[in-house]
């Protein structure tokens, strides 16, 4: 029966100066590459943070606006006498919507959304 073990691949041969140089070379031109590569996925991800946040500051002025139409909504009704309940839903809704995202946790104390509407 053969000899299952197998010899070893011989050592290669010995680089010349020119393909230790164009080795280096080429080395130098993926490291540069990847560096580069690596920056704009730094400013991409950079720009995509910086985006998000001003998409969530414009989220919670509107709701601090939408809060405060709601307070002034309900103010008119207290002093009317007239809407008050529909008035106070509109202001607690407007409430929790602020503090989710103010907090990034609807209140406990809030219904869901869905629940609003029946």
């Amino acid at each position: 029966m053969p000899s299952r073990r197998r010899r070893p691949a011989p050592p290669p041969p010995p680089l010349s100066d020119v393909e230790r140089f164009a080795q280096s070379v080429r080395e130098s031109e993926m490291a540069a590459r990847r560096a580069r590569e690596a920056e704009q996925e730094r400013k991409a991800e950079a720009q995509r943070r910086e985006r998000e946040a001003a998409e969530q500051a414009e989220r919670l002025a509107s709701a601090k606006r939408a809060h405060q139409v709601a307070v002034e909504r309900l103010k008119e009704a207290n002093r009317s006498g007239k809407g008050k309940a529909a008035a106070e839903i509109a202001w607690r809704h407007a409430k929790a919507d602020l503090l989710e995202l103010e907090t990034g946790q609807r209140p406990s104390w809030a219904r869901e959304t869905s629940d609003v509407t029946s």
